[in-house]
């Protein structure tokens, strides 16, 4: 663990500048989710590197954003654990998590929407075509993460019972905590 604790705390100060996302959510029929418009906009972001997925057989970036700012005890908190974030996620955030294959490349992405009273989680593209679409503009190397993304996943064709559609527009530039092996220490 002490091996991790340099390289987390430089990271966590690298990044350049601010995170910028918008996130829409519009639920016209579901039994579950209240119906309504609702949105977020992210003011900060922290991203981890991580194979808590899939038995470890798969490395994701977790890309958390956040309403609210991060704040020096909420990015402790993060540093140690990135689930940590009760506080800071209070009036609204947005997870993406990014699956790679061995290259890095995306491979699918999943959308968790958090608003008081709702969370919605979706996967959002795992077509090629729809990852080239929504996520092209997208780099990770050397501990950092590029990507400005914007799409559009609608619901409702394939269940009569649910009409929702979630909208993103994001750009960050992020340093990004390697947790990959953490959980196994």
């Amino acid at each position: 663990m002490s091996r991790i604790w340099p390289s987390v705390a430089c990271a966590a100060l690298l990044s350049f500048a601010p995170p910028r996302g918008r996130f829409d959510l519009d639920v016209q029929k579901s039994k579950v989710i209240a119906l309504g418009k609702s949105h977020i906009d992210a003011k900060s972001a922290f991203v981890v590197l991580t194979d808590e997925f899939f038995g470890g057989k798969v490395n994701a970036l977790a890309i958390q954003m956040y309403a609210a700012p991060i704040d020096a005890a909420a990015r402790a908190r993060l540093l140690k654990n990135h689930r940590d974030d009760g506080g800071v996620s209070r009036p609204g955030a947005a997870y993406l998590v990014l699956f790679l294959d061995k290259d890095n490349r995306i491979t699918q992405v999943n959308l968790t929407y958090i608003i008081p009273g709702s969370t919605v989680v979706r996967t959002v593209a795992y077509l090629e075509s729809d990852i080239a679409k929504s996520f092209s503009d997208y780099r990770y190397t050397d501990g950092r993460l590029h990507l400005k993304s914007k799409g559009t996943y609608v619901a409702g064709a394939d269940s009569p019972d649910e009409k929702l559609t979630l909208v993103w527009d994001l750009e960050l530039d992020e340093a990004v905590i390697n947790r990959v092996g953490a959980s196994k220490k």
